[in-house]
């Protein structure tokens, strides 16, 4: 059976057929609509509107640029006068204003000879003529109107191509833009356009800017659907049924860049591995291009990038230096340097500045290609959090339809109710779903449903006097979970701790005795909890004592536990970290600027729950 070769059109999509092309773009369509819309209603007859689309390699600058040519191309009205001119990624050639109209004359005489047949030749006519660099344009736009036809002008990386002008070319091709109605331009760049916001600058809040964000989890899985053949669908169909945790998990700490998704698709058609086993194909593949970025740079540049790297949050000036053995002064020039390159990127902090590699994905393949055992722990301890937190995300998509079914049909009270505390008791639903889930099934069973309640309840209290523990263990949970009869959950897990004390109830006896705010004894627990064995790998039972304990505003006490050195629970669980500093950054203003993007997301979902815990878990009066 013949294969798409997927892998050969991860950085070329223009390669790739139209209906291909057209069949897989099922993502950046809100983009897509809104400049084409704009475009459909535009008065031509004035200078209009033109637009830069901003984003890392990868996010799917081209591909826009290519849709808007195709589209354009089809659509009935716009093709009758507008003429899409697409020019390649490197621009080589290009270093003059006068360059870039040729180009675009040898564009529409080549792709277009029947209207604008030796266009160029016509414009080489004047190229003795005095001032020619200055009239090269009004040459052009005199062709075009005769012809009565408009372009758009379609141009990636186009931050390097203005870069190439100089400052007198600069203001011309403003000046041209403010008062042409003869095209539109429509530019990618991977980094901000700096000259948008330099009021000193000829471009100064001219262009359009638009962004180009990760993708989401349900665009990552629209645009994984679309790529393979019917076998290969059917593997994918698989994996997004049984493990979405693998996608999410690498989504998360890839940066959500479609690129990087194509990439992830030929990993998981090859087998039912492992995100972590994912994550290194991905690197593997990434390897020729970060390997040459490197080798690139100077040695001097490659050694900043080095600890910059190998430190992965974010570093200041000072503790580069410091761990260079490099000057200050020295140090700053370089990193100026790499801005430049678009390896790192900075934030300010009052008169200092922090700097992080810019592109996340590239910084794990450093951090897993070249440091110690400890620094590769990071990535495969972010991997194993991910993994655990998007664990409840599927949990709750569950809990979300079967409510939506509880609503539709009329099903068996015992299926509901067992249905119901099947997914309430697995410990990994976020306390606001719960919440939801609960009430869904009150309003399901009414009264019948605390009936059922209080007979689970009563079962558990019989067995209080046995040597049953994870009965007792068990009631206790489900009066934590539901935030009820905090006193007896509290006297039930202090009789059962003192008869015996082991992993499950030391853990919940520290947590129950946050509950009730009394913070100095659930610290004792939880201390000795951590002794055990796996206590500190323990995700789902980590997360819940420190949003607890933040929830409950002891800041100071959780950011202690989290740099005790022996745990690395800093390391091990850096969105709760980062939450932490979110809440504490007046006091760590630096602290939350070091925060790396592929985190964002995972730390806002964490400050939700903290703040659906405060009210949960607050006193009862």
């Amino acid at each position: 059976m013949s294969q798409i070769n997927h892998a050969r059109y991860k950085y070329t999509p223009d390669e790739m057929s139209e209906n291909e092309f057209l069949k897989r773009f099922v993502v950046r369509q809100e983009i897509f609509d809104e400049i084409f819309e704009e475009l459909q209603e535009a008065d031509y007859s004035v200078s209009n509107q033109h637009y830069i689309m901003i984003g890392q390699r990868g996010q799917g600058k081209t591909t826009l640029l290519r849709k808007l040519k195709l589209e354009v191309e089809q659509d009935k009205n716009l093709s009758s006068f507008l003429i899409p001119v697409k020019f390649s990624e490197e621009q080589y050639r290009i270093r003059q204003l006068c360059r870039l109209w040729e180009e675009v004359a040898g564009y529409l005489e080549t792709y277009h000879e029947d209207i604008f047949e030796n266009i160029l030749d016509e414009l080489e006519q004047h190229i003795e003529d005095e001032n020619y660099h200055l009239k090269c344009f009004s040459y052009l736009e005199k062709t075009i109107k005769k012809r009565k036809k408009k372009l758009l002008l379609l141009i990636d990386n186009i931050d390097v191509l203005l870069g190439k002008f100089k400052e007198k070319e600069q203001h011309q091709f403003r000046e041209i833009l403010l008062t042409s109605s003869s095209f539109i331009i429509v530019g990618g760049s991977t980094k901000m356009f700096e000259q948008q916001y330099d009021y000193s600058k000829p471009f100064y809040e001219f262009f359009k800017i638009i962004r180009l964000e990760s993708l989401s989890h349900e665009e990552s899985v629209a645009l994984l659907r679309v790529l393979g053949n019917e076998t290969q669908s059917a593997k994918i169909e698989t994996i997004i049924k049984n493990t979405p945790e693998r996608i999410e998990a690498l989504r998360r700490v890839t940066g959500g860049v479609p690129r990087t998704i194509i990439m992830l698709f030929d990993i998981f058609i090859e087998d039912n591995g492992n995100a972590f086993d994912d994550l290194m194909k991905v690197l593997d593949e990434a390897t020729p291009l970060y390997k040459d970025r490197m080798d690139d740079l100077p040695p001097i540049l490659q050694e900043i990038v080095d600890t910059i790297a190998l430190n992965w949050d974010g570093m200041t000036t000072r503790e580069i230096a410091k761990k260079t053995r490099m000057e200050s002064k020295s140090v700053s020039a370089q990193l100026k340097q790499l801005e430049k390159y678009q390896i790192i990127e900075s934030t300010s902090i009052g008169k200092n500045k922090i700097y992080i590699l810019k592109e996340r994905f590239f910084n794990i393949w450093y951090l897993m290609r070249f440091g110690r055992k400890k620094d590769r722990n990071r990535v495969e301890w972010l991997i194993k959090f991910l993994l655990s937190w998007y664990d409840r995300n599927e949990l709750e998509s569950k809990a979300k339809q079967f409510m939506k079914t509880m609503q539709k049909n009329s099903l068996n009270e015992s299926y509901v109710y067992y249905m119901g505390e099947a997914l309430s008791y697995s410990g990994c639903l976020r306390l606001e779903a719960e919440n939801n889930l609960k009430q869904n099934m009150k309003s399901c069973l009414a009264d019948k449903a605390q009936k059922a309640y209080d007979k689970a309840e009563e079962y558990c209290l019989k067995a209080l006097e046995s040597s049953n523990t994870d009965t007792n263990n068990l009631l206790v949970w489900l009066y934590f979970e539901q935030g009820i009869k905090s006193d007896k959950a509290l006297e039930i897990i202090k009789k059962d701790y003192r008869r015996k004390h082991y992993y499950h109830n030391t853990h919940t006896y520290a947590v129950v005795l946050l509950w009730k705010e009394n913070f100095e004894r659930s610290y004792e627990k939880f201390v000795e909890w951590l002794v055990y064995e796996d206590a500190v790998e323990a995700e789902v039972d980590m997360v819940t004592y420190f949003t607890l304990l933040v929830a409950k505003g002891q800041y100071y006490k959780a950011k202690e536990f989290m740099e005790i050195p022996e745990y690395q629970l800093k390391e091990r669980y850096k969105p709760i970290w980062y939450a932490l500093m979110t809440l504490m950054q007046d006091e760590f203003p630096v602290e939350i600027k070091k925060m790396g993007s592929e985190l964002k997301e995972t730390v806002g979902e964490v400050l939700e729950e903290i703040e659906v815990m405060k009210e949960k878990y607050k006193l009862e009066p």
